[in-house]
């Protein structure tokens, strides 16, 4: 739990913040700018199979890929080098 003096701060913080805001606001309006702000998008469908997860089943998790709605997922080739050599570490005990 955050103590009484941890919370001071973050609200003095959030006021700070918020008095900044104002301020970034008035110089856009002085600018003719418009300073609304813009509609919520929704990261996750709202429509069935809705938010999936690691537990949602497999057929949810494929629908994600099947229509190709998805364009910021895609797969990405594995391609393995070269076995490396094992470092062997002197044992430094004996010397």
């Amino acid at each position: 739990m955050g103590s009484v003096a941890e919370f001071v701060d973050l609200r003095r913080e959030v006021e700070r913040s918020r008095a900044e805001n104002a301020r970034l606001g008035r110089l856009l309006d002085l600018r003719g700018q418009d300073t609304t702000s813009a509609p919520e998008q929704l990261s996750a469908p709202v429509e069935p199979p809705g938010l999936v997860t690691m537990a949602s089943p497999s057929r949810d998790k494929l629908a994600l890929f099947a229509d190709r709605s998805r364009a910021d997922a895609y797969a990405v080739p594995y391609e393995k080098g070269p076995p490396e050599e094992p470092k062997v570490q002197p044992d430094s005990s004996r010397t």
